[in-house]
């Protein structure tokens, strides 16, 4: 009866723990199968090389819209912009250092920063002017601490105290043409005459300066108290006398005696004899003036000449007095630094 009974009790059989856990070979070869799918996903993930698109496509995240020559473009039109604007800051096209331009572009905010330097003529000292450019649509915000110019020109700034004027081409001639404009009566008109003189003797005959007379506000002004026709007399005088060989010799006595007031016609006169101006030349000169000074007006118009004095190198570039050794300088390029890459 015994060995009946203990016939029928169930018998349970358990099995020792292999090394495996417990795991039959199929789930041993998929856990494999995972691990190794999971390693190769890290291999790849680290190993492959970034793809970066094209600067001009648009759906990229990785690299910006425009590149740095187009950036540089927009930074020299906002410069030239600065000419425009009333005040000191008309100045900034001109003692603004382009070729230390230095940009930066940022992943994070999609802009480009743009640092330039200059330097003040007051004291020789320098500063940076900075921008942000918007890599979308090239919109330009200045760091400067006043309103940015209402207009953007297409004027570039080329070279420290080059301006190059949209839609203007070099003229081609054996001299250096080059265009002085001004408005005798205009702060720093008769000063900049020295500038000239100096110029023409520096380069003799490879440079052909001519003055180009504006009835501008501060002639206009003086017509109001003395007549227009004596207010014109000093237009008259420079642009007669210019074209005689004394005529340095009458700019430096003319800048020496002149004080910002009023100069009558027997006051020029008198500096005329001083400087030994052929008298003859002089008074037909003047007397059949008044045809020069209207076409230098048209000239004037066709460079857009708002502020005096006002250089214009090669038919193509715009500087100060101050900056027009330059200008001649780039518009013959073989003798200005890094003017290879025009």
């Amino acid at each position: 009866m015994k060995q009946e009974k203990r016939s029928k009790e169930p018998q349970i059989i358990v099995k020792p723990l292999g090394r495996f856990g417990g795991l039959d070979n199929l789930h041993i070869t998929l856990a494999v199968v995972v691990v190794l799918l999971i390693a190769l996903l890290l291999v790849i993930s680290y190993s492959k090389p970034i793809l970066v698109l094209p600067a001009n496509n648009t759906t990229s995240a990785l690299a910006p819209v425009h590149n740095a020559t187009q950036v540089r473009a927009v930074v020299e039109q906002e410069l030239a912009s600065y000419g425009g604007v009333n005040g000191s800051l008309s100045l900034l096209p001109y003692i603004s250092n382009v070729s230390s331009m230095k940009l930066g572009y940022s992943n994070s905010s999609h802009d480009w920063y743009a640092t330039v330097s200059a330097t003040n003529p007051v004291g020789n000292v320098a500063f940076n002017v900075s921008f942000i450019i918007s890599d979308a649509n090239m919109s330009v915000t200045p760091f400067l601490q006043t309103a940015k110019p209402s207009q953007l020109s297409m004027n570039r700034v080329v070279a420290t105290g080059v301006v190059q004027l949209n839609g203007k081409y070099e003229c081609t001639s054996n001299a250096t043409r080059v265009y002085w404009f001004m408005d005798p009566y205009a702060t720093g008109s008769v000063r900049s005459l020295l500038n000239a003189t100096a110029l023409e003797a520096r380069y003799g005959s490879a440079l052909n300066l001519t003055f180009k007379m504006i009835t501008g506000p501060s002639t206009q002004s003086v017509a109001a108290s003395a007549g227009l026709q004596n207010a014109l007399y000093l237009s008259k005088y420079i642009l007669c006398a210019s074209q005689q060989p004394r005529f340095g010799a009458f700019a430096a006595d003319l800048n020496s005696e002149y004080s910002n007031r009023y100069a009558p016609q027997s006051s020029l006169q008198s500096l005329a004899n001083v400087a030994g101006l052929d008298n003859a030349t002089l008074s037909s000169c003047i007397a059949n003036s008044t045809s020069l000074l209207n076409n230098q007006a048209l000239l004037a118009a066709y460079y857009n000449i708002t502020q005096t004095p006002s250089v214009i190198v090669a038919c193509a570039y715009m500087a100060l007095p101050q900056t027009a050794g330059s200008a001649i300088s780039y518009a013959n390029s073989a003798s200005y630094p890094g003017n290879s890459t025009r």
